[in-house]
C-alpha cells in the first residue's frame, strides 16, 4: 500500500468516527459570542433544575444576589465547594448557586431529536407530565427556554432535566426551529406589552421573574424574549443600544437614572411608555409606572438608550 493511499484511508476512517459520534446528539446550544464569554464546552456544561434559582457573589445565602437563573438554563461549571457550585452564565456573569439546583446531565438541551426551541412568553406556564394536562409537574416563568421533540395538536413534548419528559400548551410560548435558534426581534410595542405583564411584581434585588425583580432584571428578561439580548448588569446595559437625547424620547426607550442630581453613577433604569411615563421596579413598591414630571426622577436622568 502506498503512503498516500494509507493516509487517505486513515482520513476516511477518522471522518466516519466523527460522523458516528455526532449521530443522535448535538452541541450545547450557544452562539459563538456566548461560547467566547462563558468558555462553555460539553465537558463543563450543566443545566438548572429549579424554576428560579438565586445566584450569589459568594457561597453564602447572606451574600449579594447578583441575578437569578431559570429552569433548564445552560451554565458553565467552574468549581464546586461544599454544597455550592461556582458557575458562569453565557453572558460571562459568574457567581454561586446551591449545587442541588444544577445537573451536569445536559440531555435536555443536546438530545439529537430536538426540533424546536420553546420560549416561555407568559408570566408563568405549567409543565405537565403528559398530554391533556395529566399531572402538573412544574411551574416555570417568562424567559424559560425548553426544547421540544414533537408537536401535538395543542402543545409540545419537551425534554426536561433529569432525563424527564413533559408537555406544555402552545399558548404562552413561542417555538423557534432549532436550525435558526435565535429569538426574532419584535417591536417596541410588544416590548412594552411584556413590561406591563409584570405590573405590581414585588422588588427583589437581582430578581428576573414575576416572583420578584429589580429594574435591570425587568428590562433584561423583557427584552430577551423580544429578541434583544442585553447585559444583565446595569452598568453594561447602559452601554447597549443607541444613545438618544432626552428630548427625543420614543416609547420603548431605556431611561437611566443616577442616585442624585450629580449624575456620577447609574443606579436605576426604566422603560419609557409615552406621555412622560415610564415603568421600573421601585425598591418599595415593586414594578410601577412613574412620571418624568416628578422632579425626583427628572433631575436624575443620566442617559437614554434605544434598543428597538
Amino acid at each position: 500500500m502506498t503512503r498516500n493511499r494509507y493516509y487517505k484511508l486513515i482520513s476516511i476512517f477518522l471522518i466516519l468516527i466523527l460522523i458516528t459520534a455526532g449521530c443522535g446528539s448535538r452541541d450545547i446550544p450557544v452562539t459563538g459570542n456566548e461560547q467566547l464569554l462563558s468558555g462553555i464546552t460539553p465537558e463543563n456544561a450543566a443545566v438548572v433544575t429549579e424554576a428560579v434559582v438565586d445566584m450569589f457573589d459568594k457561597p453564602d445565602i447572606l451574600g449579594t444576589r447578583l441575578t437569578q437563573v431559570l429552569y433548564n438554563q445552560v451554565v458553565k461549571v467552574i468549581k464546586e465547594e461544599s454544597s455550592w457550585t461556582n458557575i458562569k452564565l453565557l453572558d460571562g456573569t459568574s457567581g454561586w448557586v446551591k449545587s442541588k439546583y444544577i445537573s451536569k446531565n445536559t440531555d435536555s438541551v443536546t438530545d439529537g431529536s430536538i426540533d424546536n426551541r420553546i420560549i416561555v412568553t407568559a408570566k408563568t406556564i405549567d409543565i405537565y407530565s403528559g398530554v391533556n394536562n395529566a399531572v402538573n409537574f412544574k411551574k416555570v416563568v417568562l424567559g424559560t427556554e425548553l426544547y421540544s421533540v414533537g408537536k401535538t395538536k395543542t402543545g409540545y413534548d419537551v425534554l426536561l432535566p433529569g432525563n424527564k419528559r413533559g408537555w406544555v400548551e402552545e399558548g404562552g410560548v413561542i417555538a423557534i426551529p432549532i436550525s435558526d435558534n435565535t429569538i426574532p426581534k419584535t417591536s417596541k410595542d410588544e416590548f412594552i406589552q411584556t413590561i406591563r405583564k409584570f405590573n405590581s411584581t414585588i422588588f427583589i434585588m437581582g430578581g428576573i421573574s414575576r416572583w420578584g425583580m429589580d429594574s435591570s432584571g425587568l428590562v433584561y428578561i423583557s427584552s430577551k424574549i423580544n429578541g434583544v439580548e442585553l447585559p444583565r448588569n446595569i452598568q453594561e446595559m447602559y452601554k447597549a443600544g443607541t444613545p438618544v437625547d432626552i428630548n427625543n424620547l420614543q416609547t420603548g426607550d431605556l431611561i437611566f437614572f443616577s442616585t442624585d442630581s450629580l449624575k456620577k453613577d447609574v443606579f436605576d433604569v426604566g422603560v419609557y411608555l409615552g406621555e412622560n411615563e415610564f415603568a421600573h421596579s421601585s425598591t418599595t413598591r415593586g414594578v410601577i409606572t412613574e412620571t418624568l414630571e416628578d422632579s425626583y426622577f427628572k433631575d436624575r436622568v443620566c442617559g437614554v438608550r434605544r434598543i428597538f
